[in-house]
């Protein structure tokens, strides 16, 4: 699924709402909510706790990395322990409990 090509990078207008978050997060969430806003998305990814805030309090849902793949084991198109054991080999930190719990809730 990785390798299908189904991203791509677009560019972010500097507007006011992007001089706006700016001052809270940094570019790469900043551009990701502001390319949310702009196109009415349904979803943005983000981790980090601070840019959560800021999305939802532009209306956003949130999900992070571990919801994605979540998702896509709960479809049957990933071995989510191999994603989560990939993500920790590339330094993702991920708790015991939190890693627990998202093999639970993609067995249920």
């Amino acid at each position: 699924m990785r390798d299908e090509g189904f991203l791509c990078v677009v560019e972010v207008a500097r507007s006011d709402l992007f001089v706006e978050v700016f001052h809270e997060l940094d570019i790469g969430e900043t551009a990701a909510i502001c390319y949310a806003v702009e196109h009415n998305a349904d979803l943005v990814l983000l981790d980090e706790q601070d840019g959560r805030r800021v999305a939802r309090r532009h209306d956003l849902d949130v999900t992070g990395v571990i919801g994605v793949l979540l998702r896509g084991a709960k479809t049957d198109r990933l071995d989510l322990e191999q994603e989560l054991d990939s993500l920790c080999e590339a330094g993702f930190w991920i708790s015991d409990d939190l890693y627990a719990r998202v093999l639970s809730e993609a067995n249920e």
